[in-house]
């Protein structure tokens, strides 16, 4: 990607923290790997704009062969406060996650492995940084808040169940 670009997007998230507000800039934290389906692993939290306001989206793929295809979405919404915005993008400026290099960075070239993905965007401009086993030491504090985050929706967020993009009930516990 073209420094200017990085530049950029690196401005926009500035322009984010200071205002709370996503306006269209979208931030992604994705873990994933792991052996086939049904132990694949995929797990996707987004901070986005819908419409005039932002929320936080935790989508978890699942696997029933109860379904054709057997592949289906778990999902928790919630509204994003102003807060939680400025405290992801001053994490996401402060860690340098976009322009340090960690060793988790090096491919091992292992089938299966987990690996976990930060990604910014906003248009068709997009930045991603990708972890083989583990996010490195100098992010563990924007790892926290994501999981942080991935908790409270867990725990207060909408909940649903979704196949090929239609909700489907979810099963009686």
């Amino acid at each position: 990607m073209a420094n200017e670009q990085v530049d950029a997007l690196l401005a926009r998230l500035e322009t984010t923290e200071r205002t709370g507000r996503l306006s269209g800039l979208e931030i992604e934290y994705w873990r994933g790997g792991g052996p086939p389906p049904p132990l694949y692993r995929s797990e996707q939290l987004r901070l986005m704009s819908a419409g005039p306001q932002d929320l936080l989206e935790f989508a978890v793929q699942k696997w029933d062969p109860g379904f054709t295809p057997p592949t289906l979405h778990e999902v928790w919404t919630l509204p994003l406060r102003p807060a939680q915005v400025i405290e992801v993008t001053q994490l996401l400026l402060a860690t340098n996650v976009f322009t340090a290099v960690y060793a988790e960075e090096q491919d091992p070239r292992i089938a299966d492995i987990i690996s976990y993905e930060i990604l910014v965007s906003v248009s068709d401009t997009r930045l991603k940084r990708r972890y083989y086993r583990r996010v490195p030491d100098a992010l563990a504090p924007l790892d926290g808040v994501f999981v942080g985050l991935i908790d409270r929706l867990k725990a207060e967020g909408r909940h649903g169940l979704y196949h090929q993009g239609k909700e489907v009930p979810l099963p009686q516990r």
